[in-house]
């Protein structure tokens, strides 16, 4: 099977005194030489925000809609197996950022997503989620992070699931312990409510250096995200990065990552990214990839892809 995909995108900012508005407009332009397993596709993107700063922070609106491929978004974010349906995202949002002293600062945001679905097998649902952080200076290299999440998973009316709530308090640290090596780790604990399931361990490490040639990212989580799937699972992701600049025009490269989901629906994903880019103008980037994916989920055999792929990208300069 061969996929052209042609994604126009483009963004607008504009700003006055203290406010900035952003809007971003784009389409997900998709052609299959096999529409049983991949259809054609149309999908349209539209963003909006608002900015506002202030003398002790910044406060601001985001507003969006999203179409995607549920084969690109669901088993991407949960390895669950679905027919290939349409995905529709509606998202309002608000944050604040407040400074309490010179070393301390206080921020929020909360965001409303609701998530609809054109196939059977998926469940569309609503989730509230709300993000309260403290960040304290501890030094110029150093800021201690303390956060609490609640979200609200709210399915569709008639689907025959449970609201549940997930609650997740957790402390950790940013560092920076070199003009080209910086990361973050924190720790906490989950509770979902309305299941039979204990608190379970959160938490994450990133690793990001970034030198003259090189630059590589090594990143490790335990989340749990709201699904289509049927509420919240549990998912642990491993992922790593690295890039070479060989000349001023060229680049290669390669991304790995293995992800296991916990929930009513158990499964891994393994993928293998090797990839070489060329600058021709200022304009035109081309990039050859090769990429081996795996996927094993429980009562079905295994599956796997080997998947060459070119793209081609135009991105017209800044006015």
């Amino acid at each position: 099977m061969t996929r052209t995909i042609i994604t126009p995108d483009v963004s607008f900012m504009g700003t006055s005194d203290q406010d900035q508005l952003n809007i971003g407009l784009g389409l997900n332009i998709v052609r299959s030489s096999d529409t049983s397993v991949v259809s054609n596709r149309e999908d349209p993107k539209l963003l909006l925000g608002w900015q506002r700063e202030t003398e002790t922070g910044a406060y601001g609106l985001t507003a969006s809609y999203v179409e995607n491929s549920t084969l690109s978004s669901v088993v991407q974010e949960t390895g669950v197996i679905a027919a290939d349906g349409t995905q529709k995202q509606y998202s309002l949002g608000g944050n604040w950022r407040t400074a309490l002293s010179e070393r301390s600062t206080l921020v929020n945001k909360t965001e409303y997503t609701d998530f609809k679905y054109d196939i059977n097998s998926l469940t569309s649902y609503d989730e509230l989620s709300n993000r309260l952080s403290l960040n304290y200076d501890w030094s110029e290299r150093v800021v201690l992070v303390t956060g609490f999440s609640a979200s609200r998973y709210e399915p569709e009316s008639g689907s025959g699931l449970a609201s549940s709530n997930s609650y997740t308090p957790t402390v950790g640290l940013n560092f920076k312990i070199s003009e080209q090596l910086e990361g973050a780790v924190y720790a906490g604990v989950n509770q979902v409510t309305g299941t039979d399931s204990n608190p379970t361990g959160q938490g994450g490490f990133t690793l990001h250096y970034a030198g003259e040639r090189f630059d590589t990212t090594l990143d490790a989580s335990r989340s749990t995200i709201a699904n289509g799937d049927g509420g919240f699972v549990e998912s642990n992701n491993l992922r790593g990065t690295w890039s070479y600049s060989i000349d001023e025009l060229s680049r290669t490269g390669l991304d790995t990552s293995w992800q296991k989901n916990k929930g009513d629906t158990s499964n891994t994903l393994r993928n293998f990214n090797v990839w070489a880019s060329r600058e021709f103008s200022p304009f035109w980037v081309a990039r050859l990839s090769f990429t081996y994916k795996q996927h094993q989920q429980d009562g079905l055999p295994d599956a796997s892809a080997n998947v060459v792929g070119l793209t081609l990208t135009y991105s017209y300069p800044e006015l």
